[in-house]
Parts: structure tokens; C-alpha cells; sequence
């Protein structure tokens, strides 16, 4: 791996601001802009996780939310623990460990139980340990599922109210259908809200080619969210649709940057649209859900 990377969904890299941070208790050098996984990748890092069961190694799976193996807890005064690296933004000086390696990722001392994998298959462990009683192993081996650790030190954040509001369109998903359906509510006089979870509306228009209107994507999309923004619209960014409830109800998390609590945002909604996307889906293949260095 090389330190080359594109400007990943919207994540601006600016080379003339360079940062560092720890992860695992080794130094990742990276610039503003990146995410903490990027910053990783460029580094060299290719294993930051390990399985919850047979402590396989793992490493980054996706470059979304999605991403299931790029878990770790940040450390410090405003500590989180299971952060998704992936959606991180990389900070000068932050702390991250990862949750299932110890004592690290990728010297893990619980890796040996792979080579016993043919022994403990799915499930193996409700029908081993009945005797004499469950609740007696339950407690170690819900230790090793690979979850954060809370730092019960840690100072937190100050409290942030809750944000409640109403709206004729509710859109998630700000890439090119979601722009294009909440300009077309917009410029007929609807109150509406655009939430997406990257830092940068305009989905795929961000990392690939694509012209709309005759404008180069990236560009229609800037000039898009600027003319929402003029007829009163509400475009949140960093912002994830997490639950939908009863009276049309949709619960949305707007991460607020570093060293400000998560603000949580109750809408409701006349009409809402879910424009969300694709994610990527692997291959199923022999040891597909291994870092690329491990099957040298």
C-alpha cells in the first residue's frame, strides 16, 4: 500500500496540513481531511480488527457506515467507544485501540484459537457449557465478542437538546436522486429536510464521473445544496436516519465534530423518501474475510 489516496466521498485531503494520531499504540501519520481509516490504509496498517469467535485477523471491508470490521474506541477526554473508522474524521493527537485485539489488533493473543476452528463450530458454546450452569460462562465469553470498552474516566460530553420539528418532505440520502427530488419539493414551496451521513452532499456524484445538466457532478451538486440552502432548506450533513416510528416519526443523529455531543433531531414528516444508495457487497470466497497481507 501506498500513502496515494482520492478524495474518498467528499473528504477534502489537504497535504499542506499534515496530523498524526496512535492507533494500537503505533503513530498513523495522515492530513486533514482524511478519515481515520484512509489515514490507516496510506499508513500501511492492514489489520485492525479481529473476528468476535476465531480472532481471524480482519480489515477494512467498505468505505460507508456499513463497514463492519474498522471498529475502535477513542480515548482521551471525549471519549466513544466503536467508532467506525471509516466515517471518522482523522484529528491531530486522537488516541484509538482496537475492540478485539489484545493487546492489539494485530498481536492478538487470543488468535490461537483459530487453529481450532474445526472444534467449535457455529453455536458450539450453548450446547458445551450447560453444565453446570450457563451464567457461570457467560459473563467470558460475552468478553470476547469483541465489543468497546467504556472508559468510566472520561468526562463526556455536555448535554445537547434534542432538536423537534416538522416538514412537509423529509429526504435521506442527499447523492443525485435525493438533490433532485428535494429541489423539485423545494421550488415548489415545500418545507423540506435533507440529511445524508457524509461529511460532502452528493453521493456517487463525489467519486465518479457523472454530468447532470450539462455540469460536471461534483459541481451541480455544490450548486444544488447552495440553491436548497436559498429556498430554506435544511441540509444536514454528517447526519444518519437511525429509526422510523409510529406518526411518522423518523429519528435522525447529527454527529456536531470533534468535542460536541451528537445532537439527536425528532422529525415528522408528511412524506419522507428514502434516497439512500448502494453499498458494496463482497464476493463469497475462501478466506475473503482476511486482509489482503494475510493470504501472501
Amino acid at each position: 500500500m501506498t500513502g496515494w489516496r482520492v478524495d474518498n466521498h467528499g473528504w477534502a485531503i489537504d497535504r499542506r496540513k499534515p496530523l498524526s494520531f496512535t492507533f494500537d499504540g503505533r503513530r498513523v501519520s495522515g492530513f486533514q481531511g482524511d478519515s481515520v481509516a484512509s489515514a490507516l490504509i496510506a499508513s500501511g496498517v492492514s489489520i485492525v480488527g479481529r473476528g468476535f469467535k476465531y480472532h481471524r485477523p480482519r480489515g477494512f471491508w467498505s468505505a460507508g457506515a456499513e463497514e463492519p470490521n474498522g471498529m475502535a474506541d477513542i480515548h482521551g477526554a471525549h471519549h466513544r467507544p466503536n467508532v467506525q473508522m471509516t466515517v471518522e474524521a482523522a484529528r491531530d493527537d486522537m488516541v484509538l485501540r482496537s475492540i478485539n485485539g489484545r493487546p492489539t489488533a494485530e498481536r492478538d493473543r487470543s488468535a490461537f484459537l483459530d487453529r481450532f476452528a474445526r472444534f467449535i463450530p457455529a453455536a458450539f458454546y450453548y450446547k458445551t457449557f450447560m453444565f453446570p450452569d450457563w451464567h457461570v460462562f457467560e459473563p467470558r465469553i460475552r468478553a470476547m465478542a469483541g465489543l468497546g470498552v467504556l472508559d468510566l474516566q472520561a468526562k463526556g460530553f455536555a448535554a445537547t437538546a434534542p432538536a423537534n420539528t416538522f416538514c412537509d418532505v423529509l429526504i435521506i440520502g442527499a447523492g443525485p436522486a435525493g438533490l433532485t427530488a428535494a429541489l423539485a419539493a423545494a421550488e415548489r414551496g415545500r418545507k423540506v429536510i435533507v440529511c445524508d451521513d457524509q461529511p460532502v452532499a452528493g453521493g456517487s456524484l463525489l467519486y465518479r464521473e457523472g454530468r447532470i445538466d450539462g455540469r460536471n457532478g461534483r459541481d451541480w451538486a455544490a450548486q444544488t445544496v447552495a440553491r436548497l440552502r436559498d429556498l430554506g432548506t435544511e441540509v444536514l450533513t454528517r447526519t444518519t436516519a437511525f429509526g422510523r416510528y409510529e406518526h411518522r416519526l423518523t429519528g435522525l443523529a447529527e454527529d456536531r465534530g470533534e468535542g460536541k455531543a451528537p445532537r439527536l433531531w425528532r422529525v415528522r414528516a408528511a412524506v419522507t423518501i428514502l434516497a439512500s444508495g448502494a453499498i458494496e457487497r463482497g464476493l463469497p470466497f475462501a478466506n475473503n474475510d482476511r486482509p489482503a497481507s494475510c493470504l501472501l
